[in-house]
């Protein structure tokens, strides 16, 4: 569902930011030292009276060193033991949420390309997992064959409650959230495990396939696929954004709407972590994303061009302030 050929049909959801040829670009150095002055001399002195010496120092107290305790936790703390089966090519489900009646997450299957054949997903409370996928990899080489995800936001028809959006980034305070998933015990193919966000121009309900004109993506990868990358150009190796742990390999594409990826150095299983540190990186360096702009749908799935037999989302969770 992104440009070029990951356009899809009206009513499929999050797609991936693909494209080909990825441009690695160096920096340019820094300017050459210019050196110091040679001294001139000075007149020869004429000594001075001998010290008496000082008085012996006692030293100094034993510091007691820094604290130990733990980073503060992720203030996502949404629960629930809802449990369904959800099968078909656009099967879905509203999960509700235990500790907050006020507030749902909606998890769809979205298997908009070919081959599907009747994949199912198992949800387990604010995650889910695929069973016995008989896909086989897609031929089409940009745009894999499904997005299984779980969302907050309004999507058309598609919709939760309590997720506080559309809210617009120049009033974010901070949006902690959890993806934790068990791609550790996976392969490194075919599929990947990623945030989709989508900003959109304005705080009208996104009826279309895509954020729109004047929208955004911004993806978050937990790993790059040994035989996938994101749409567009590298723009930088390892980078580091403030407040998020691990370097960040920043894949960025202008095409309207544009699309930041930030992938993972190396691959991580999990991320609990304000999203607010990336939509402010993505605004900083003009990656699409501006101020002026809504936060509207927060998805968090796994990208698939084939197989992702047990793949599984143990929590998902977002808390946008």
């Amino acid at each position: 569902m992104r440009l070029l050929s990951l356009f899809v049909v009206l009513g499929t959801l999050g797609a991936s930011c693909l494209a080909k040829d990825p441009v690695t670009e160096g920096g340019s150095g820094g300017a050459p030292g210019s050196g110091g002055q040679t001294s001139t001399g000075v007149a020869k002195g004429t000594g001075g009276a001998i010290g008496t010496g000082g008085k012996t120092g006692t030293g100094g107290t034993v510091g007691t060193g820094g604290s130990s305790a733990p980073p503060a936790a992720v203030d996502c703390t949404d629960t629930s033991t809802y449990k369904n089966s959800v099968s078909g090519q656009y099967g879905a489900s509203t999960i509700s949420v235990d500790n907050n009646s006020a507030k749902s997450y909606y998890m769809q299957a979205n298997w908009w390309g070919s081959p599907f054949n009747n994949q199912t997903e198992e949800v387990s409370g604010l995650g889910f997992s695929m069973t016995n996928p008989g896909n086989v990899v897609t031929s089409v080489t940009n745009n894999p064959m499904g997005f299984p995800s779980i969302f907050i936001g309004t999507y058309g028809a598609k919709r939760t409650t309590g997720s506080n959006l559309p809210k617009q980034v120049s009033a974010l305070t901070s949006v902690p959230t959890i993806f934790s998933t068990n791609v550790d015990t996976m392969g490194n193919s075919n599929y990947n495990a990623t945030y989709d966000v989508w900003m959109t121009q304005s705080s009208a309900v996104v009826t279309g396939s895509s954020p729109g004109t004047g929208g955004a993506y911004l993806m978050v990868w937990l790993f790059k696929p040994s035989d996938r990358q994101p749409r567009g150009t590298l723009r930088g190796n390892g980078s580091v954004i403030t407040g998020v742990k691990g370097g960040w390999d920043v894949w960025y594409d202008s095409t309207n709407p544009p699309c930041v990826s930030y992938v993972s150095s190396s691959k991580i299983s999990s991320l609990e972590f304000d999203l607010k540190y990336f939509i402010q990186d993505a605004s900083d360096s003009s990656y699409g994303v501006t101020a002026s702009q809504y936060l509207s749908i927060i998805f968090a799935g796994f990208e698939v061009w084939g197989g992702g037999d047990g793949l599984k989302i143990n929590k998902f969770c977002a808390n946008v302030k």
